[in-house]
């Protein structure tokens, strides 16, 4: 594996490290130039976003000496920004024992940065890569674990091959799928792609609002004064969604307050600099169907939906997403972020594209190796152990209202 310090002595990169916020607001000018020489950049890599799920999720810890930012530029010899490996490291304290873990800027706390990691200017990733990892190798002494979730899988086989050169500690990585759309120009052109059950749906839906007397339209909000003041809704229809019975479950991502400030935050912004919209479906008056929409050059991330199970019938949140879909191509948008999740059919249904990422665990010390792999074990087993009592309390609720409505 000697090619990586091969390549490293071949650059002409110099790499320097940011440990302030301060510091990190003056890039501003700089960040946003390398993330438009990025082929598929997203909101979640703007310096705005990071700096503000910094100090909403995370600032108070490093006050308390509790975390760290740890992001790495690399310049070219002329002094041109051309990649930047944005992280910050979290200390955990247990009695004597003391465990520093580097992850990437935005991953953890409330997971609502959907897209992480490094960004590098095209030709310079394993390069870019390589002289974080030896700089990482350096400082060593200051950290204990490499947590990277959502690693392209291509740079996460550079980080293979440097941890297997290093003689590190490879605990786990874990691969996880991404889909997107590549957007024609118009709906015809899209739609003749789709599978045929999901061509006959979007009609069949729509025919069954129409033949039932709902008035039905989707509208797209694009002001800052409509969009905050529906966010509310949209935090409420997800949390219905999230709760519903005889659906698959998930988080609901916005349960907490601090991640509705965030969001809140992140939205006053982001529709200032028009940057986002909000797909809304009301029928007979109601709202009934919300979808988050976030704009990044011509690309746009499906950010957080939700929708109101009692409309389920009717595929509410479908039509909702056909509709978002629809505006993106009037917009001149050319690709559809659908971030993770290549196991969910209601995204799967509309992706033409797919690739990987990978969730990679390191560690240097042996010590830290086994304590983390007899860690994931416990926590494997725990939440085993509370899914299954999730299930079960799920059945014995909706037993009980099978038999309320028997009586």
């Amino acid at each position: 594996m000697q090619y990586l310090i091969t390549d490293m002595a071949a650059s002409t990169l110099s790499l320097k490290r940011v440990a302030q916020s301060a510091e990190l607001v003056a890039l501003n000018s700089e960040w946003d130039m390398l993330l438009a020489r990025l082929p598929r950049a997203t909101c979640f890599q703007r310096l705005d976003w990071l700096t503000t799920w910094w100090h909403i999720f995370v600032d108070a810890d490093n006050n308390k000496g509790r975390a760290q930012l740890w992001v790495l530029l690399l310049y070219e010899q002329e002094g041109t920004l051309v990649g930047v490996l944005p992280m910050y490291c979290q200390h955990y304290r247990c009695g004597p024992l003391r465990l520093r873990v580097l992850r990437w800027l935005g991953q953890g706390h409330g997971a609502l940065t959907d897209t992480l990691g490094p960004l590098f200017v095209p030709g310079y990733e394993q390069v870019g890569m390589c002289h974080g990892l030896a700089y990482l190798a350096e400082q060593r002494g200051q950290w204990d674990v490499l947590a990277l979730a959502h690693t392209p899988a291509d740079l996460s086989a550079t980080i293979r091959a440097y941890v297997h050169e290093q003689g590190w500690h490879l605990i786990t990585r874990a691969v996880m799928g991404w889909l997107a759309i590549r957007l024609p120009s118009d709906w015809t052109t899209y739609q003749r792609a789709l599978s045929k059950n999901l061509r006959s749906n979007l009609p069949r839906y729509r025919n069954r609002l129409l033949r039932e007397g709902r008035m039905a339209h989707v509208e797209i909000l694009t002001s800052p004064e409509a969009i905050l003041a529906a966010l509310p809704q949209l935090f409420l229809l997800h949390r219905q969604r999230a709760h519903a019975m005889n659906m698959k479950r998930h988080s609901d991502y916005f349960a907490s307050a601090t991640s509705r400030a965030f969001m809140l935050l992140i939205a006053t912004m982001l529709s200032w600099q028009r940057r986002v919209a909000l797909a809304r479906m009301i029928v007979d008056g109601q709202v009934v169907a919300m979808q988050l929409l976030l704009f990044e050059g011509d690309g746009m991330s499906l950010y957080f939906s939700g929708f109101d199970p009692a409309w389920g019938r009717y595929s509410v949140m479908m039509l909702t997403t056909k509709a978002s879909l629809q505006y993106a191509m009037s917009q001149g948008i050319t690709w559809v972020d659908l971030t993770a999740g290549a196991g969910s059919q209601a995204k799967r249904q509309w992706a033409n594209e797919e690739y990987y990422k990978h969730y990679v665990l390191v560690t240097h010390n042996l010590f830290w190796n086994h304590c983390v792999r007899w860690g994931m074990r416990l926590l494997n087993l725990c939440s085993a152990i509370q899914s299954r009592m999730s299930a079960l309390k799920g059945r014995l609720r909706w037993q009980q209202l099978e038999l309320a409505k028997e009586e």
